[in-house]
Protein backbone atom coordinates (compact mmCIF):
# COMPACT_ATOMS: atom_id res chain seq x y z
CA UNK A 1 0.00 0.00 0.00
CA UNK A 2 2.88 2.37 0.79
CA UNK A 3 4.18 2.10 -2.76
CA UNK A 4 0.84 3.30 -4.14
CA UNK A 5 0.78 6.20 -1.69
CA UNK A 6 4.29 7.18 -2.79
CA UNK A 7 3.34 6.99 -6.49
CA UNK A 8 0.21 9.06 -5.88
CA UNK A 9 2.22 11.74 -4.09
CA UNK A 10 4.67 11.85 -7.01
CA UNK A 11 1.74 12.23 -9.45
CA UNK A 12 0.35 15.09 -7.34
CA UNK A 13 3.71 16.84 -7.29
CA UNK A 14 4.21 16.39 -11.04
CA UNK A 15 0.69 17.61 -11.81
CA UNK A 16 1.15 20.77 -9.76
CA UNK A 17 4.62 21.35 -11.16
CA UNK A 18 3.22 21.19 -14.71
CA UNK A 19 0.40 23.54 -13.76
CA UNK A 20 2.50 26.23 -12.10
CA UNK A 21 5.28 26.33 -14.68
CA UNK A 22 2.69 28.01 -16.91
CA UNK A 23 3.12 31.12 -14.73
CA UNK A 24 6.75 31.51 -15.84
CA UNK A 25 7.59 33.64 -18.90
CA UNK A 26 9.12 31.26 -21.48
CA UNK A 27 11.45 34.02 -22.67
CA UNK A 28 13.15 33.75 -19.28
CA UNK A 29 12.54 30.07 -18.51
CA UNK A 30 12.40 28.35 -21.92
CA UNK A 31 13.31 24.90 -20.61
CA UNK A 32 10.44 24.93 -18.12
CA UNK A 33 7.85 26.21 -20.54
CA UNK A 34 6.70 22.98 -22.16
CA UNK A 35 5.76 20.99 -19.05
CA UNK A 36 2.17 22.20 -19.33
CA UNK A 37 1.81 19.79 -22.24
CA UNK A 38 2.07 16.96 -19.71
CA UNK A 39 -0.58 18.31 -17.31
CA UNK A 40 -3.46 16.24 -18.83
CA UNK A 41 -1.44 13.04 -18.37
CA UNK A 42 -0.87 13.61 -14.66
CA UNK A 43 -4.42 14.89 -14.14
CA UNK A 44 -5.77 11.67 -15.67
CA UNK A 45 -3.48 9.63 -13.43
CA UNK A 46 -4.65 11.57 -10.36
CA UNK A 47 -8.31 10.99 -11.26
CA UNK A 48 -7.58 7.26 -11.56
CA UNK A 49 -6.06 7.35 -8.09
CA UNK A 50 -9.27 8.89 -6.73
CA UNK A 51 -11.19 5.90 -8.10
CA UNK A 52 -8.52 3.48 -6.87
CA UNK A 53 -8.61 4.77 -3.30
CA UNK A 54 -12.42 4.93 -3.22
CA UNK A 55 -12.46 1.21 -4.00
CA UNK A 56 -9.63 0.01 -1.76
CA UNK A 57 -9.15 2.59 1.03
CA UNK A 58 -11.54 5.47 0.67
CA UNK A 59 -9.92 7.76 3.24
CA UNK A 60 -6.75 7.93 1.13
CA UNK A 61 -8.75 9.50 -1.70
CA UNK A 62 -7.90 12.71 0.16
CA UNK A 63 -4.40 12.56 -1.37
CA UNK A 64 -5.39 12.92 -5.06
CA UNK A 65 -8.28 15.24 -4.19
CA UNK A 66 -5.94 17.54 -2.26
CA UNK A 67 -3.60 17.46 -5.23
CA UNK A 68 -6.35 18.69 -7.54
CA UNK A 69 -7.41 21.30 -5.01
CA UNK A 70 -3.89 22.77 -4.99
CA UNK A 71 -4.18 23.43 -8.73
CA UNK A 72 -7.95 23.78 -8.93
CA UNK A 73 -7.64 26.74 -11.31
CA UNK A 74 -5.74 24.54 -13.78
CA UNK A 75 -8.19 21.65 -13.46
CA UNK A 76 -11.11 24.01 -14.12
CA UNK A 77 -9.29 25.60 -17.06
CA UNK A 78 -8.46 22.28 -18.68
CA UNK A 79 -11.65 20.39 -17.82
CA UNK A 80 -14.51 22.84 -17.15
CA UNK A 81 -18.08 21.83 -16.44
CA UNK A 82 -20.91 24.34 -16.57
CA UNK A 83 -24.68 24.27 -16.45
CA UNK A 84 -26.06 25.26 -19.85
CA UNK A 85 -27.86 28.59 -20.18
CA UNK A 86 -29.61 29.85 -23.28
CA UNK A 87 -28.02 33.06 -24.58
CA UNK A 88 -30.25 36.07 -23.92
CA UNK A 89 -31.89 38.08 -26.64
CA UNK A 90 -29.46 40.38 -28.39
CA UNK A 91 -26.47 38.05 -27.94
CA UNK A 92 -23.74 37.98 -30.57
CA UNK A 93 -22.37 34.70 -31.92
CA UNK A 94 -18.59 34.64 -32.40
CA UNK A 95 -16.83 31.94 -34.42
CA UNK A 96 -13.06 31.38 -34.60
CA UNK A 97 -11.57 28.83 -36.98
CA UNK A 98 -8.11 27.93 -38.26
CA UNK A 99 -9.16 26.68 -41.68
CA UNK A 100 -5.77 25.26 -42.79
CA UNK A 101 -5.99 26.84 -46.26
CA UNK A 102 -9.62 25.70 -46.43
CA UNK A 103 -8.46 22.15 -45.87
CA UNK A 104 -6.04 22.66 -48.78
CA UNK A 105 -8.96 22.02 -51.08
CA UNK A 106 -7.93 22.32 -54.72
CA UNK A 107 -11.42 21.91 -56.18
CA UNK A 108 -12.46 24.11 -59.07
CA UNK A 109 -15.38 25.63 -57.19
CA UNK A 110 -14.20 26.91 -53.81
CA UNK A 111 -17.80 27.69 -52.87
CA UNK A 112 -18.41 23.93 -52.59
CA UNK A 113 -15.68 23.60 -49.97
CA UNK A 114 -16.97 22.16 -46.67
CA UNK A 115 -15.41 24.93 -44.58
CA UNK A 116 -16.82 27.66 -46.82
CA UNK A 117 -20.29 26.16 -46.52
CA UNK A 118 -19.86 25.66 -42.78
CA UNK A 119 -19.07 29.33 -42.23
CA UNK A 120 -21.95 30.35 -44.49
CA UNK A 121 -24.44 28.33 -42.46
CA UNK A 122 -22.89 28.90 -39.00
CA UNK A 123 -25.25 31.68 -37.96
CA UNK A 124 -22.28 33.56 -36.51
CA UNK A 125 -22.35 37.35 -36.38
CA UNK A 126 -18.55 37.69 -36.25
CA UNK A 127 -16.20 35.18 -37.86
CA UNK A 128 -12.41 35.20 -37.37
CA UNK A 129 -10.41 32.89 -39.63
CA UNK A 130 -6.74 32.01 -39.54
CA UNK A 131 -4.57 30.32 -42.19
CA UNK A 132 -7.12 31.30 -44.82
CA UNK A 133 -4.61 30.95 -47.65
CA UNK A 134 -6.39 29.96 -50.85
CA UNK A 135 -6.01 31.16 -54.39
CA UNK A 136 -9.74 31.64 -54.71
CA UNK A 137 -10.34 33.46 -51.46
CA UNK A 138 -11.61 36.58 -53.26
CA UNK A 139 -14.39 34.50 -54.80
CA UNK A 140 -15.22 33.22 -51.32
CA UNK A 141 -15.38 36.74 -49.93
CA UNK A 142 -17.86 37.69 -52.61
CA UNK A 143 -19.85 34.55 -51.81
CA UNK A 144 -19.98 35.53 -48.13
CA UNK A 145 -20.78 39.18 -48.87
CA UNK A 146 -24.55 38.87 -48.57
CA UNK A 147 -24.39 37.48 -45.02
CA UNK A 148 -21.26 39.34 -44.00
CA UNK A 149 -21.23 42.77 -45.64
CA UNK A 150 -18.24 43.93 -43.58
CA UNK A 151 -15.01 42.07 -44.32
CA UNK A 152 -11.29 42.45 -44.04
CA UNK A 153 -8.41 40.28 -45.30
CA UNK A 154 -4.92 40.56 -43.81
CA UNK A 155 -2.69 38.96 -46.43
CA UNK A 156 0.74 40.18 -45.35
CA UNK A 157 2.01 36.60 -45.13
CA UNK A 158 0.85 33.30 -46.53
CA UNK A 159 -1.25 32.77 -43.39
CA UNK A 160 -4.15 35.08 -44.19
CA UNK A 161 -6.40 36.42 -41.43
CA UNK A 162 -10.01 37.11 -42.39
CA UNK A 163 -12.75 38.76 -40.38
CA UNK A 164 -16.37 38.55 -41.49
CA UNK A 165 -18.81 40.76 -39.66
CA UNK A 166 -22.43 41.79 -39.62
CA UNK A 167 -21.26 44.96 -37.88
CA UNK A 168 -19.36 47.83 -39.48
CA UNK A 169 -15.56 47.67 -39.20
CA UNK A 170 -14.33 51.04 -37.93
CA UNK A 171 -10.60 50.36 -38.02
CA UNK A 172 -7.94 47.66 -38.45
CA UNK A 173 -4.34 47.51 -37.23
CA UNK A 174 -1.58 44.98 -36.79
CA UNK A 175 0.07 44.09 -33.49
CA UNK A 176 3.80 44.30 -34.12
CA UNK A 177 5.90 41.41 -32.83
CA UNK A 178 8.66 39.05 -33.92
CA UNK A 179 7.58 36.38 -36.39
CA UNK A 180 8.02 35.37 -40.01
CA UNK A 181 4.59 33.87 -40.62
CA UNK A 182 2.40 34.49 -37.58
CA UNK A 183 0.66 37.68 -36.55
CA UNK A 184 -2.30 39.29 -34.77
CA UNK A 185 -4.77 41.88 -35.99
CA UNK A 186 -7.01 44.30 -34.11
CA UNK A 187 -10.42 45.33 -35.42
CA UNK A 188 -12.85 47.84 -33.99
CA UNK A 189 -16.48 47.00 -34.74
CA UNK A 190 -19.48 49.24 -34.33
CA UNK A 191 -22.10 47.28 -32.37
CA UNK A 192 -25.12 49.50 -31.82
CA UNK A 193 -23.92 52.45 -29.80
CA UNK A 194 -20.89 50.55 -28.56
CA UNK A 195 -17.47 49.66 -29.96
CA UNK A 196 -16.22 46.08 -29.76
CA UNK A 197 -12.46 45.45 -30.02
CA UNK A 198 -11.70 42.09 -31.66
CA UNK A 199 -8.17 40.68 -31.75
CA UNK A 200 -7.66 37.82 -34.21
CA UNK A 201 -4.51 35.79 -33.46
CA UNK A 202 -2.34 33.14 -35.01
CA UNK A 203 0.57 32.84 -32.59
CA UNK A 204 3.87 31.05 -33.13
CA UNK A 205 3.55 27.34 -33.85
CA UNK A 206 5.91 24.62 -32.67
CA UNK A 207 6.75 23.73 -36.29
CA UNK A 208 7.15 20.08 -35.35
CA UNK A 209 7.97 17.52 -38.00
CA UNK A 210 6.10 14.21 -38.19
CA UNK A 211 9.13 12.58 -36.50
CA UNK A 212 8.95 15.10 -33.64
CA UNK A 213 5.28 14.31 -33.15
CA UNK A 214 6.03 10.60 -33.10
CA UNK A 215 8.65 11.18 -30.40
CA UNK A 216 6.12 13.15 -28.34
CA UNK A 217 3.50 10.41 -28.66
CA UNK A 218 5.99 7.73 -27.64
CA UNK A 219 7.08 9.73 -24.62
CA UNK A 220 3.52 10.36 -23.45
CA UNK A 221 2.20 6.86 -24.07
CA UNK A 222 5.09 4.86 -22.65
CA UNK A 223 8.29 6.65 -21.66
CA UNK A 224 10.05 3.48 -20.41
CA UNK A 225 9.37 1.58 -23.62
CA UNK A 226 10.52 4.61 -25.65
CA UNK A 227 13.86 4.69 -23.85
CA UNK A 228 14.39 0.94 -24.14
CA UNK A 229 13.53 0.87 -27.85
CA UNK A 230 15.73 3.86 -28.64
CA UNK A 231 18.74 2.42 -26.84
CA UNK A 232 18.56 -0.80 -28.85
CA UNK A 233 18.36 0.88 -32.26
CA UNK A 234 21.71 0.80 -34.04
CA UNK A 235 22.29 3.93 -36.10
CA UNK A 236 19.19 5.83 -35.08
CA UNK A 237 19.21 8.67 -32.59
CA UNK A 238 19.19 7.71 -28.92
CA UNK A 239 16.29 8.55 -26.65
CA UNK A 240 18.30 11.41 -25.18
CA UNK A 241 19.02 12.88 -28.64
CA UNK A 242 15.39 12.54 -29.71
CA UNK A 243 14.11 14.09 -26.49
CA UNK A 244 16.68 16.87 -26.67
CA UNK A 245 15.78 17.73 -30.25
CA UNK A 246 12.07 17.84 -29.44
CA UNK A 247 12.39 19.95 -26.28
CA UNK A 248 14.74 22.40 -28.01
CA UNK A 249 12.06 23.10 -30.62
CA UNK A 250 9.39 23.43 -27.95
CA UNK A 251 11.48 25.84 -25.88
CA UNK A 252 12.38 28.01 -28.89
CA UNK A 253 8.78 28.31 -30.06
CA UNK A 254 7.53 29.00 -26.53
CA UNK A 255 10.03 31.83 -26.07
CA UNK A 256 8.91 33.50 -29.31
CA UNK A 257 5.24 32.96 -28.48
CA UNK A 258 5.74 34.31 -24.97
CA UNK A 259 6.93 37.64 -26.37
CA UNK A 260 4.03 37.68 -28.84
CA UNK A 261 1.61 37.00 -25.98
CA UNK A 262 3.02 39.94 -24.02
CA UNK A 263 2.45 42.16 -27.06
CA UNK A 264 -1.18 41.07 -27.32
CA UNK A 265 -1.64 41.48 -23.56
CA UNK A 266 -0.26 45.03 -23.79
CA UNK A 267 -2.94 45.91 -26.36
CA UNK A 268 -5.61 44.40 -24.10
CA UNK A 269 -4.33 46.41 -21.14
CA UNK A 270 -4.36 49.65 -23.16
CA UNK A 271 -8.01 48.97 -23.99
CA UNK A 272 -9.00 48.05 -20.45
CA UNK A 273 -12.61 49.00 -19.73
CA UNK A 274 -13.73 48.55 -23.35
CA UNK A 275 -15.55 45.54 -24.79
CA UNK A 276 -12.85 43.12 -25.98
CA UNK A 277 -12.80 39.72 -27.68
CA UNK A 278 -9.46 37.95 -28.17
CA UNK A 279 -9.69 34.83 -30.28
CA UNK A 280 -7.82 32.58 -32.67
CA UNK A 281 -5.18 29.90 -32.81
CA UNK A 282 -2.87 30.37 -29.81
CA UNK A 283 -0.75 27.31 -30.72
CA UNK A 284 -0.47 26.63 -27.00
CA UNK A 285 -2.58 24.45 -24.68
CA UNK A 286 -4.72 25.94 -21.95
CA UNK A 287 -2.08 25.11 -19.32
CA UNK A 288 0.54 27.47 -20.71
CA UNK A 289 2.02 30.91 -20.23
CA UNK A 290 0.07 32.17 -23.26
CA UNK A 291 -3.28 31.30 -21.74
CA UNK A 292 -2.35 32.23 -18.18
CA UNK A 293 -1.02 35.65 -19.23
CA UNK A 294 -4.09 36.60 -21.24
CA UNK A 295 -6.68 35.46 -18.68
CA UNK A 296 -5.17 37.88 -16.17
CA UNK A 297 -7.22 40.51 -17.99
CA UNK A 298 -9.81 38.37 -19.79
CA UNK A 299 -12.23 35.51 -19.17
CA UNK A 300 -11.98 32.26 -21.12
CA UNK A 301 -15.39 31.81 -22.74
CA UNK A 302 -14.97 28.02 -22.83
CA UNK A 303 -13.91 27.77 -19.19
CA UNK A 304 -16.89 29.94 -18.19
CA UNK A 305 -19.55 28.32 -20.38
CA UNK A 306 -18.19 25.18 -22.06
CA UNK A 307 -17.82 21.56 -20.95
CA UNK A 308 -15.02 19.01 -21.13
CA UNK A 309 -11.52 19.46 -22.54
CA UNK A 310 -12.79 21.10 -25.75
CA UNK A 311 -10.00 19.66 -27.87
CA UNK A 312 -9.60 21.85 -30.95
CA UNK A 313 -6.42 20.50 -32.57
CA UNK A 314 -7.11 17.08 -33.98
CA UNK A 315 -4.06 15.65 -35.74
CA UNK A 316 -0.92 13.63 -35.02
CA UNK A 317 -2.04 12.38 -31.63
CA UNK A 318 -1.55 15.83 -30.07
CA UNK A 319 -4.99 16.66 -28.75
CA UNK A 320 -5.29 20.05 -27.05
CA UNK A 321 -7.54 23.08 -26.94
CA UNK A 322 -5.26 25.60 -28.62
CA UNK A 323 -8.07 27.66 -30.18
CA UNK A 324 -9.74 30.09 -27.85
CA UNK A 325 -12.26 32.88 -27.43
CA UNK A 326 -11.47 35.18 -24.51
CA UNK A 327 -13.67 38.10 -23.46
CA UNK A 328 -13.29 41.14 -21.23
CA UNK A 329 -15.01 41.06 -17.81
CA UNK A 330 -17.81 43.32 -19.08
CA UNK A 331 -18.88 40.60 -21.55
CA UNK A 332 -20.85 37.50 -20.54
CA UNK A 333 -20.20 34.30 -22.52
CA UNK A 334 -22.75 31.56 -23.21
CA UNK A 335 -22.64 28.12 -24.76
CA UNK A 336 -19.00 27.94 -25.83
CA UNK A 337 -18.27 24.78 -27.78
CA UNK A 338 -15.76 23.16 -30.08
CA UNK A 339 -17.46 21.56 -33.07
CA UNK A 340 -15.70 18.27 -33.79
CA UNK A 341 -18.08 17.28 -36.57
CA UNK A 342 -16.15 19.01 -39.35
CA UNK A 343 -12.74 17.45 -39.85
CA UNK A 344 -11.42 18.95 -43.09
CA UNK A 345 -8.96 21.22 -41.22
CA UNK A 346 -6.47 20.13 -38.56
CA UNK A 347 -8.42 22.41 -36.19
CA UNK A 348 -12.03 22.31 -35.10
CA UNK A 349 -13.96 25.60 -35.00
CA UNK A 350 -14.76 27.15 -31.63
CA UNK A 351 -17.78 29.38 -31.06
CA UNK A 352 -19.77 31.04 -28.31
CA UNK A 353 -22.46 33.66 -27.75
CA UNK A 354 -21.53 36.88 -26.03
CA UNK A 355 -23.63 39.57 -24.41
CA UNK A 356 -22.25 43.06 -23.85
CA UNK A 357 -23.05 44.05 -20.28
CA UNK A 358 -24.06 47.54 -19.29
CA UNK A 359 -21.03 49.59 -18.29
Amino acid sequence: MLIFIAINILVVLAMNFCAYTSWLPPQTYPNWSYFGLMFPVFLAADILFVLFWLIFKWKLAAIPLAGMLLCAWAVRTYLPFNFPFDPPEGSIKVLSYNVMAFGKDKSADIKENEIVKYVQSSGADIVCLQEATQGGYKIVMDYWKEKYPYQHVDDMTNNFHIILSKYPILSTSEIKYESTSNYSFVYELKVGDDTLVVINNHLESYKLSSDDKDVYKELVKNPEEFVTKSETVGDEASAEEKYGGLTAKLAKANAIRGAQTDSVAAVVERNRGRYIVVCGDFNDPTISYTHHRLVKELDDAFTRSGNGPGISYNRSGMYFRIDNILVSPNIKAYGAKVDNQIKISDHYPISCYIKLCTK
